[in-house]
């Protein structure tokens, strides 16, 4: 198996970070924090196409970067004592969840922690079942941090995000796409 490449370089004023890897499609995401347009890229994609992807996107950027800014003004760094507090309330709801809905799902989870994560909401090792839950969840509706849980354990039973993992998603939450649209509009 080759190793990922990475480059940095500059198209149209964007600052681009390209990491080319074994995979068969391109993706494109905006990271706020470092003001960088993120492209995962097979390693046969020649340069050219590359930079016609990302200028193609153009628009979706530039409303990335635009949402990116206005959530960051929107939600200032929290305190010592604000974090506590978020992880003290998180702790406390998360576990109900876990309670309420794992029997339901008939899975065991391994327990939990909570920390603050720069570009994922939650994390699933479907090895010892052990999940991560973002700090930043105490800051969206509790249906978004439903969904969240549930996401989470729903990896128990199919890891990967195929058709499976979405169909078991929406057996037990019907209403699961438009949570994940609601949570897409908070920042993590």
């Amino acid at each position: 198996m080759k190793q990922n490449r990475t480059q940095l370089f500059e198209v149209d004023g964007l600052q681009v970070q390209l990491i080319q890897k074994d995979i068969k499609n391109m993706y494109l995401r905006y990271k706020g924090e470092s003001d960088t347009v993120l492209v995962s890229a097979p390693f046969s994609m020649r340069e050219r196409d590359i930079v016609h992807f990302i200028r193609d996107r153009r628009e979706w950027i530039e409303d990335a970067k635009r949402r990116w800014q206005e959530r960051s003004e929107e939600r200032p760094e929290m305190t010592k004592e604000e974090a506590w507090k978020a992880w003290v309330y998180l702790k406390e709801e998360i576990q109900k969840l876990l309670n309420l809905w794992a029997p339901q799902m008939g899975v065991i989870p391994g327990g939990f922690k909570i920390r603050q994560m720069k570009t994922r909401w939650g994390s699933c090792n479907v090895r010892t079942h052990h999940m991560t839950f973002n700090l930043a969840l105490a800051h969206v509706p509790y249906e978004c941090l439903e969904y969240v849980v549930v996401h989470e354990l729903s990896h128990l039973i199919e890891p990967s995000h195929n058709e499976r993992f979405w169909r078991t998603m929406e057996t037990y939450l019907p209403d699961a796409k438009l949570r994940r649209k609601k949570l897409k509009g908070y920042s993590v």
